[in-house]
């Protein structure tokens, strides 16, 4: 592209953290799919004093500049929590977003890679936005639909201006979504009734006061449940809690489910009302108002989108199918009280889980998005 240089600089000054905030505005906001970010949020996720990343990760914010016009963004961080686990090697970059710029997109990419690299770091791995666990990948497949809340969105070209750097995919992580409603309530339930049985256990649906009060016991249960998986990194009790906090106005008992060996937890599942349609209409507020609109939504209005968020088993019972009793019981509860539900989002979920991705397509799991992670190695300083 011709025209003025392009500029990279750091972000230091609170304006230049709120145009780094902002910036998707410039690029997204005429895609009626793009579901806006709740700046609030943002501001106090990126906030080193605040943010759960920077308990344990340190973080560089870049904005690329294009004659007095911003044209990109990128943050740079490294986790010591991801050394512990997958050793030093390993850079991230995150929060990319840039017009279809080929040149501020290069521009970009080198300055995340110059700032790993000055930390040791010999690949660069992203976008992970910061962790594994928090927005990971760029949309690859699946731009014609608004994506479930915890997902992004982000326009083609994204993964065009990275891979003509010379990433190359590392993994691709599928969004898939159940929406037949033509099912057996009564035989579903009884299935996940007989599946408990066997096991000797206990099926029930905690309140979510509960869930709050035994989220350390959870939190161990899904760190145990997950390890191995690509790139998992065991949450932090703060970053735990913090995720909890923010869920807690959208948990309902009737979509929670705990099973229990004893008083023991060894499997659960949460799932929560996909309210992303309503937070698109905010435009990135989150007033009061917002708030108690989507309090509302969340407790009392028809469910028509729903999503599975978070789900673990302990591994001594995997080969119980207590992950099924809990699909089947829930996907039963929605369709006979939820009369006009419309999907239910499974995700994110990593290709390499081939078992689990086709233990949900037999309940009718389609894969409607993929979102892919890239790497290159940065041995040698980026030109």
């Amino acid at each position: 592209m011709s025209g003025p240089a392009v500029e990279i600089l750091p972000v230091r000054t609170a304006r230049e953290r709120e145009a780094f905030i902002r910036f998707p505005w410039q690029v997204q906001a005429a895609d009626p799919c793009w579901v806006p970010p709740l700046v609030s949020r943002q501001r106090e996720f990126l906030d080193p004093r605040r943010g759960p990343f920077f308990e344990f990760g340190e973080a560089e914010c870049f904005l690329a500049r294009r004659g007095g016009r911003w044209a990109g963004r990128i943050s740079a961080q490294v986790s010591r929590r991801h050394d512990e686990f997958h050793g030093a090697g390993t850079g991230f970059f995150g929060f990319f977003e840039c017009e279809d710029d080929p040149e501020a997109a290069g521009a970009l990419l080198r300055a995340a890679a110059d700032w790993v690299r000055a930390r040791g770091r010999q690949r660069l791995v992203g976008p992970m936005s910061f962790s594994i666990y928090d927005d990971i990948g760029l949309l690859v497949d699946g731009f014609d639909s608004v994506p479930a809340l915890l997902l992004t969105h982000n326009p083609p070209w994204y993964a065009e201006l990275v891979a003509a750097q010379g990433f190359r995919k590392a993994v691709d992580w599928h969004a898939l979504r159940v929406t037949n409603t033509d099912i057996d309530p009564a035989a579903m339930q009884t299935e996940a009734a007989e599946i408990i049985k066997r096991s000797g256990l206990v099926l029930r649906m905690p309140s979510p006061a509960e869930m709050v009060r035994r989220s350390d016991e959870i939190l161990e249960l899904f760190n145990e449940a997950w390890d191995g998986n690509w790139g998992h990194v065991p949450f932090t009790s703060l970053q735990f809690k913090v995720i909890l906090g923010e869920l807690r106005p959208l948990l309902r008992t009737d979509l929670i489910r705990l099973v229990l060996d004893g008083g023991r937890i060894v499997a659960f599942t949460i799932t929560i009302p996909d309210l992303n349609p309503l937070i698109r209409r905010f435009d990135g507020r989150l007033s009061l108002w917002n708030m108690l609109r989507l309090y509302r939504a969340a407790q009392w209005a028809p469910l028509k989108r729903v999503k599975t968020v978070l789900l673990g088993v302990k591994p001594v019972f995997r080969n119980r199918r207590l992950h099924d009793a809990m699909i089947l019981d829930t996907y039963a509860h929605l369709v006979r009280t939820q009369p006009g539900i419309e999907q239910c989002d499974c995700s994110l979920i990593c290709e390499q889980l081939r078992v689990f991705i086709r233990s949900l397509e037999r309940y009718g799991a389609r894969p409607y998005k993929t979102y892919r992670i890239y790497e290159k190695e940065i041995w040698s300083k980026a030109r």
